[in-house]
Parts: structure tokens; C-alpha cells; sequence
């Protein structure tokens, strides 16, 4: 989905010469064809996220259409209080993109995690936050947050994720990839690959995070149980934020609250804290 999101928007910079792009020396390789077509609307201040984060608000002001892209945690949680002072709280429709979302990065260690990202982000009132699952759900992110007038955090992984939707869907709602049974399995993120194929449920997939309207709500209340599967911390992801708007039970299935100190790729995280298909099919079936 990095390459998908990166294409998108080396389309939309070609065809509108007040968008400008702002990488904390971060994704080089991604952006060579943009530098070499485009040098007088790409900005490389180097590792230095408060001047990332500053500058992108300062030329927003100014009426320019800004990406500021970097790993997740540089994007939202190493300059969070120039996210806070200069981009929501002037309500200015800056665009955050952080690759690398949950364990991506498994073998760089916690540094390189992002897994209380949404914890964060939630916290700011106008921040439109999406966490797409697929190559179509990042474009379909960078197209919805192009066109709001707020600002928005699109956290992406890296390449290579699986094309999951056959048809065109609604970056707002939820988007059904697997029907069956009375319990549903809401998933944001590649995570959604492991719960493919879990039996008797219903999978769906939620990219925009923090957009629980009356449909989506009126949708999962139809259903037994639902379960929520996150690449992210227990408390302060889509399952805290889908219980503060529903009285029915949200079961949360994600990391607990304590930090990894284990090193290792993701698949073998992913098994070692539960996140793999066989373990998440078991806590399902232990709560349905």
C-alpha cells in the first residue's frame, strides 16, 4: 500500500503546483521519481519532526496542500505537541502519513513501533484518522483526506499487502470481505489477513477510524458478538473508541498494555503475542 498511496500522491503534486511533499528523510527510495520531476515540490529538512510538523502548518496557512510523510512514530508521537498547537488546533487540512504502522518495523525494536499511534491521535478532537488494510484503502484515504477541511493521519504498513476488495468500497463504513455466521470480526490494518478464513464469522474491515456514524453503529448491533482485531494496544484503539458509542460489548483483540522487548519479524511476534489466525480463532471461539 506504500507504493499505491506514494503513486497517488506523485499524481495529485503533477497536477496541482501548490501541493507540496515534506519527508523527515525518511522513504528516499519511494520518492526518487518525485524529486527528479518534481525538486521545487519536495522538502527534505532531515530528522527533525517539529520543523516537519511546524513547516507543514506554516505553508497550510499559507494555502498550500501539504503531505508530511516519515515513519509512524515520528509523524505523530515524537512531534505530537506541534501536531496538537500548530495542525488541530488551527484546523489546518494537513496531511500525516506514517509508514511502518503497529510491528512493521518488528526487527528495529519499539523505537520503530507504532502501536499506541490511534491512542494518541483519538485524543485530538479534528483529527480524521485512517488505517487501511489494503492498496485500495490507501488511496481511497488520501482521496477522502484531500477533500475535508480537516487534518488527517493515514498510517500505512509497507508494500507487498494483498489486494483484499474485489469492487469499490466506502473509506467511511464498513467494508464486508467475508459473510457468514452471527459474530463479526472488525479489522483495520494487514492484521484483517489473519482473520480471513476464521469459520461461522463475518469479517469487515473499518480504514476510517474514528467515523462510528449511526450506519456503522446500526450495522454491528445486528450482530451476537463482535470482535475487533487491531495490530495495536488493547485500550486507546478502534475497539476503546467503537465502545464509547455503543452499549453492546466490543471484545478487543490486539496487544496488551505492556511494551515488547522480544525481537523477531512480525509473523513471529504476531504468534508470540497472539495476533497470528490459529490464536485469534481461539479467542473467538472461547467468547462466542
Amino acid at each position: 500500500m506504500r507504493n499505491t498511496l506514494a503513486n497517488e500522491i506523485y499524481k495529485y503534486a503533477t497536477k496541482n503546483k501548490d501541493f507540496f511533499l515534506i519527508s523527515g528523510d525518511a522513504g528516499l527510495g519511494v520518492w526518487d521519481e518525485y524529486q527528479k520531476e518534481l525538486p521545487n515540490q519536495f522538502i527534505n529538512p532531515g530528522i527533525n519532526e517539529a520543523l516537519c510538523v511546524g513547516m507543514a502548518a506554516g505553508m497550510a496557512l499559507s494555502g498550500k496542500k501539504v503531505v508530511y510523510y516519515n515513519i509512524a512514530p515520528f509523524v505523530i508521537m515524537r512531534p505530537f505537541e506541534q501536531v496538537r498547537n500548530d495542525i488541530c488546533y488551527q484546523e489546518l487540512p494537513v496531511i500525516l502519513v506514517g509508514t511502518g504502522a503497529g510491528i512493521t518495523y518488528a526487527p528495529s525494536g519499539m523505537t520503530h513501533y507504532s502501536v499506541e499511534d490511534i491512542a494518541l491521535a483519538l485524543s485530538l478532537p479534528n483529527l480524521d484518522i485512517y488505517s487501511p488494510a489494503s492498496p485500495l484503502e490507501a488511496k481511497l484515504a488520501f482521496e477522502n483526506a484531500l477533500k475535508s477541511k480537516n487534518p488527517s493521519y493515514i498510517r500505512i504498513e509497507k508494500s507487498g499487502e494483498v489486494e483484499i476488495h474485489k469492487n469499490n468500497i466506502d473509506i467511511t463504513d464498513l467494508n464486508f470481505i467475508q459473510i457468514g455466521g452471527e459474530d463479526l470480526i472488525i479489522a483495520h490494518g494487514s492484521i484483517v489477513n489473519e482473520c480471513l478464513g476464521i469459520s461461522n464469522v463475518s469479517v469487515a474491515t473499518a480504514p476510517f477510524i474514528n467515523s462510528a456514524n449511526k450506519n456503522i453503529i446500526d450495522k454491528i448491533s445486528k450482530f451476537r458478538n463482535i470482535f475487533v482485531v487491531e495490530e495495536h494496544f488493547k485500550f486507546g484503539g478502534l475497539a476503546t473508541f467503537l465502545q464509547s458509542k455503543t452499549d453492546k460489548k466490543i471484545h478487543s483483540i490486539g496487544l496488551k498494555n505492556h511494551y515488547i522487548h522480544d525481537i523477531g519479524d512480525r509473523k513471529f511476534l504476531r504468534k508470540l503475542y497472539g495476533l497470528d489466525k490459529s490464536a485469534i480463532e481461539k479467542q473467538i471461539k472461547e467468547n462466542i
